[in-house]
């Protein structure tokens, strides 16, 4: 058979797990074909038919989902009813139109346990919000659909109405569900219960990993949280549900079932459904790997700021020290810290320091010697990162560390005692606590095989 030739059309696409996906699936399923992504720039889109014939089928996302629609021959289904495509097929020179979004939202849902049944909330009103609502409201047991529409800034209330009514007479509602729209005001106000909560917006999508579209009362007051949002793994959205035991899954099974159901209709047969089960796993690690954050542990001496320095000026990221960067907050050093207000004050400042960079993006992060001994610093730091024990031979770290008197727990008489009784202490925490351990007898050793790794 001869190789089949696809990609994704969006701009910017730079963080897309498309092609990893697709890949995937087309791996498994036997077929010899490529997938890329096509950064397209808006200026280009209306000259881009040419090349787009060229491929054997592609996808779109934003911001060209409504965009894409004058290069089309035909739409189908419901891309044809929303007027927004995600998926086309290349057939005898032309460009077919579909959307396998609702395919994909119904899938992951069902897959979950999730049924569309009672009072639904939506947030946002944009093309995947309307996917979202029309499947909501195809469902015969949804009582009701409120949709969450943020007043833009200088807004009008005439206008925020009419652009609500506006929205709300676009769907489909053929049981006749009950429809409102609620902005800021009304939904932090009500004590309205839900079904299930559905975010449709990009609130708490990389970069902006401490975004959440709703406050946490309006959390509180749900069942099941679905966040379409796959890029982190966990949302801060969903980090606040899971922490009030509510059921909450993210974007990511959506994504891998239309892109499943887009592949179908590419090459008109099914894709087993082990296949797509095995990609939604591969495919969450391998974005933890892209895209989040690289957290360098082990012991005092193992070389963590400087591996972390040479990985990160190679991967074009930034790095961040911890206990530098906690002396610069509190203006002196962390052996002063300890002197001045004793270790378990620097512990505090220490799962502050973590709550707050856990949330900020593309990082390398040299942790502390002691950082991964607190379970709550190990599990914000898992949330958007990849823990690499860097593993240091103990008679290495004892050459390195014999000049060395700026570690407070080190800082005794029986010194080289202390040293073996604390390395002997950690270790287990380190390697229980990393996701895999590399070997450092030098940094740029350690560097260079991360930067493999990760790149």
């Amino acid at each position: 058979m001869q190789s089949l030739e696809f990609a994704v059309l969006g701009h910017p696409i730079g963080h897309t797990m498309s092609p990893f996906i697709h890949q995937s699936l087309l791996q498994a399923a036997g077929i010899p074909g490529t997938y890329r992504a096509i950064d397209l720039p808006p200026e280009a889109l209306p000259k881009a038919k040419a090349q787009l014939l060229q491929l054997s089928g592609f996808n779109v996302t934003v911001p060209y989902k409504t965009a894409i629609l004058p290069l089309l021959d035909a739409v189908e289904g419901d891309a044809e009813a929303f007027q927004s495509v995600n998926t086309v097929k290349v057939e005898n020179g032309r460009l077919i139109g579909y959307t396998t979004d609702g395919i994909g939202f119904r899938k992951a849902l069902s897959a979950a346990g999730i049924q569309l049944q009672g009072n639904v909330l939506l947030l946002g009103s944009g093309g995947v919000a309307r996917v979202f609502a029309n499947e909501v409201l195809r469902s015969p047991d949804v009582a009701s659909l409120t949709v969450f529409m943020r007043v833009h800034e200088g807004e009008s209330p005439t206008a925020y109405r009419k652009r609500t009514d506006a929205f709300l007479k676009s769907l489909q509602n053929p049981n006749r569900a009950r429809l409102e729209a609620v902005n800021d005001v009304v939904l932090s106000a009500t004590s309205s219960h839900y079904t299930l909560l559905l975010n449709a917006t990009s609130a708490g999508m990389y970069p902006d990993l401490a975004g959440c579209p709703v406050e946490p009362g309006v959390i509180a007051r749900c069942d099941a949280v679905f966040d379409a949002v796959y890029n982190p793994g966990l949302t801060m959205l969903l980090k606040q549900a899971r922490r009030r035991r509510i059921h909450a899954i993210g974007g990511m099974d959506m994504l891998v079932w239309q892109a499943a159901a887009s592949e179908e209709i590419w090459l008109s047969s099914a894709v087993p459904q082990t296949a797509v089960r095995h990609t939604i796993q591969t495919a969450a690690a391998q974005m933890q790997r892209q895209f989040g954050n690289i957290i360098l542990c082990g012991f005092m001496g193992c070389g963590k700021s400087t591996t972390g320095r040479l990985l990160a000026e190679a991967l074009g990221r930034e790095f961040v020290d911890l206990d530098r960067y906690i002396e610069a907050q509190q203006g002196c050093s962390v052996k002063e810290l300890f002197a001045q207000k004793g270790e378990a004050y620097f512990r505090r400042l220490e799962r502050r320091a973590c709550r707050v960079l856990s949330r900020k993006p593309n990082l390398v992060l040299a942790a502390g010697g002691g950082t991964l001994l607190d379970r709550v610093n190990a599990d914000l730091l898992h949330e958007t990162g990849t823990v690499v024990l860097l593993d240091t031979p103990y008679e290495v770290l004892a050459r390195r560390l014999q000049n060395d008197h700026a570690r407070p727990l080190l800082d005794r008489p029986d010194r080289d005692a202390a040293m073996l009784e604390l390395y002997n202490a950690r270790m287990p925490i380190y390697k229980k606590h990393a996701d895999f351990a590399v070997p450092a007898p030098d940094s740029r050793t350690a560097s260079e095989t991360l930067r493999a790794y990760f790149a």
